[in-house]
């Protein structure tokens, strides 16, 4: 379990800081030390965080079943994983509605990911790993929206939406048959 959680804290403690850090001129870590250094140095340490999380929760024993979940809602659970990979998508797609509404999809998708799979209960590693994923993105998320964005300002298109859909539904489509399964182990559904 150790590995697990040494896994999580690199991983996230970059994530944390990120979301934290300052971002006016003269205080920016990222902008002091350069854009490629401060990218270099987060991506090996996320990177590494992310390789020790996978290697962790597999070595890990389950532990103890710390919530069991109500049974019908796992097989609902797929219902909230659309909408969260579709906001996952409309992070890396051009500007449309979707992501002009939300400003920041990746991590509100992400916490709907984390939570749906929090719902459905498990054992100590399940429910840090999910709980970790989804205390992050409600932290990032609030500074996020403390500190704003300019999308506003920004003319949104269809086009962004369209793709951020069909992406979203296809890889939910591919999760539900066998996707889930074959990467985890665990049947989507």
């Amino acid at each position: 379990m150790s590995i697990f959680i040494t896994g999580l804290v690199l991983f996230f403690l970059p994530h944390f800081y990120s979301a934290a850090r300052s971002r006016a001129e003269g205080k920016d870590i990222r902008a002091k030390i350069g854009e490629r250094k401060y990218m270099g140095l987060y991506s090996v340490v996320t990177g590494l965080g992310l390789a020790l999380i996978i290697w962790g929760y597999i070595k890990a024993p389950a532990g103890e079943i710390v919530w069991a979940g109500p049974h019908n809602l796992h097989h609902y659970a797929w219902v909230f994983m659309i909408p969260a990979l579709i906001l996952v998508m409309a992070a890396y797609t051009p500007l449309g509605h979707i992501k002009k509404a939300v400003q920041h999809p990746m991590m509100l998708g992400v916490l709907i990911w984390a939570l749906s799979h929090l719902v459905m209960g498990g054992d100590q590693k399940r429910m840090l790993l999910f709980g970790s994923f989804a205390a992050y993105a409600l932290v990032s998320l609030l500074f996020a929206y403390k500190r704003g964005t300019d999308l506003k300002d920004k003319p949104a298109n269809k086009s962004g939406d369209i793709q951020a859909i069909v992406f979203g539904l296809v890889v939910s489509g591919m999760i539900i048959h066998g996707g889930h399964q074959f990467a985890f182990g665990v049947p989507a559904m």
